[in-house]
């Protein structure tokens, strides 16, 4: 009975990771392969046809070229700002480090969904403070739509994603700059090297593995961002920041075809299994070395 103890307690765990992961998750999966609607239920097995359907989609593959700008471009300047306010923390200023690091990391302490009414609020065209202060300098003419453009709605978007994803950044580099051992610095400065030397052959080769985990782990993270996306914009106008999150919901619960959905969610999560084993690999790397 002893021996058997262990697994008994395991037993709530292991249902509640079955019902909460493993049956949606297969359920997902039957469904995709199945005609099923909102309206009509399911009416029978289909194959591939709804992979078929996807893939045939214009939206599908605008959807991926934006969500593709949307986590790439977005981590990469999300990762250069963290980088840039990391060394700024790294000064070591006393107390003024420790109130700039607490203003710095309220952004990835919100929630996206409160993020995105903020900076919805902050984009509105007729009382919004950005149109206020841009219209006040003479930049841009007052009453400009920022959200209802589509030239422009998917940077706006992109913008709040940096401004949460940054502290984040910037915590993991402020981490790797301090494990930075200083007897290297000393060195490149006994043999007369600059700042920018230092940097460029000091600070970002030690830096290496962070960047590259962060790259990884940013681009997961926004790939599978539905909240601001559709707390902005909800993929408008004109689809112009329609990302894939966002699509499933769109196929499943407007277009009321749950099996167009459940296939476009089957090839994000291979997605993003794909980008989660990248991150393995980059992980383990960097352990290793």
């Amino acid at each position: 009975m002893k021996k058997a103890t262990p697994y008994l307690l395991l037993v709530p765990a292991l249902l509640f990771t079955v019902f909460v992961l493993v049956y949606p998750l297969v359920q997902n999966l039957i469904n995709s392969f199945s005609d099923v609607s909102m309206i009509t239920g399911r009416s029978g097995w289909t194959g591939f046809s709804n992979y078929k359907h996807v893939f045939h989609d214009t939206l599908f593959w605008r959807s991926f070229g934006n969500t593709s700008v949307y986590a790439v471009v977005g981590t990469v300047v999300a990762l250069i700002l963290g980088l840039g306010f990391a060394l700024l923390l790294n000064l070591k200023l006393g107390k003024i480090t420790t109130v700039m690091g607490c203003l710095y990391t309220v952004p990835w302490i919100i929630s996206p969904v409160v993020a995105g009414f903020a900076w919805k609020w902050l984009l509105n065209d007729h009382f919004g403070v950005v149109n206020y202060w841009l219209a006040s300098a003479g930049i841009v003419k007052a009453g400009t739509t920022w959200l209802g453009n589509p030239g422009t709605a998917l940077i706006c978007v992109m913008l709040a994603r940096i401004w949460q994803f940054y502290p984040f950044a910037m915590v993991m580099f402020l981490a790797g700059l301090q494990s930075i051992p200083q007897e290297q610095y000393e060195a490149a400065a006994v043999d007369g090297a600059t700042m920018v030397r230092r940097f460029f052959h000091i600070t970002l080769p030690n830096l290496k593995t962070v960047t590259s985990v962060m790259l990884v782990l940013g681009v997961i993270w926004s790939f599978n961002d539905f909240n601001m996306v559709f707390v902005m914009t909800r993929g408008g106008p004109m689809n112009s920041s329609m990302v894939l999150p966002v699509l499933v919901r769109e196929f499943s619960f407007v277009q009321f075809d749950l099996g167009k959905g459940s296939a476009l969610s089957v090839v994000i999560f291979a997605l993003l299994t794909t980008l989660s084993y990248l991150y393995l690999k980059v992980l383990a790397r960097g352990e290793s070395t």
